[in-house]
């Protein structure tokens, strides 16, 4: 072999080495950049997100009950309103912060008045004439109010619920005419008019239950 044609094989062998080496590099780098992405997939994916915490607010704080107001009896009922109901003479006769009473006609009743913690007694009437009619307000609680209702029903008064009030009418003949009675049970109160007719106790207990309405709008009366 001549010298031209020996340089020329050694000009090719070094020309498919320098192609054998850059094909390696490259798959070399190829390589490299594999395995940086499958390094950042595996970390993002391994990595667990962080949980949102809650923040608990402050309590709602409970609804209060403001306490019992008993307006006085000339609030209760007006004397205007008295003789008008009952008679043009009626005056104002007594006023006790207490619900006892000597004439009440249960053992129940002594009871109520006895446990409860603000009350009102009022009498109107027309002097030295005998008649009258008395307005009592009370607080009561559960258990008093569950043995006066057994107590009145067995007594024989008239019960109807209605609005959240229940009321209990009773009537009879007594010495000097008609005795008519009146109670209402509405929540925690108590009111007890005892007078010498139906009409005349429910609307003074009516009028009465106004007025603590009134007095307690925070009160569901």
């Amino acid at each position: 072999m001549n010298g031209s044609g020996a340089m020329r094989i050694g000009m090719g062998a070094r020309r498919r080495a320098r192609v054998t080496a850059a094909v390696a590099s490259a798959a070399l780098l190829m390589l490299a950049l594999a395995g940086c992405v499958s390094s950042d997939t595996d970390s993002s994916t391994t990595t667990p997100s962080p949980t949102p915490t809650s923040t608990a607010g402050d309590p709602t704080p409970l609804p209060t009950t403001e306490p019992l107001i008993v307006p006085g009896c000339e609030n209760l009922l007006p004397l205007t309103t008295a003789k008008d109901l009952f008679s043009p003479s009626t005056e104002f006769l007594d006023d006790r912060d207490t619900a006892a009473a000597e004439y009440y006609d249960l053992p129940e009743l002594d009871t109520v008045a006895a446990n409860s913690t603000i009350s009102k007694n009022c009498i109107w009437g027309v002097p030295n004439s005998g008649g009258a009619f008395t307005l009592t307000v009370a607080d009561i609680n559960n258990t008093d109010a569950a043995n006066l209702t057994a107590a009145l029903l067995s007594a024989g008064y008239l019960s109807v619920t209605s609005g959240g009030v229940t009321t209990f009418e009773f009537t009879t003949e007594g010495d000097t005419g008609t005795i008519a009675r009146t109670h209402y049970l509405v929540g925690d109160l108590w009111i007890y008019v005892d007078g010498t007719s139906p009409s005349l106790t429910t609307e003074v207990a009516d009028r009465a239950l106004d007025e603590i309405r009134t007095a307690n709008p925070t009160r569901s009366y």
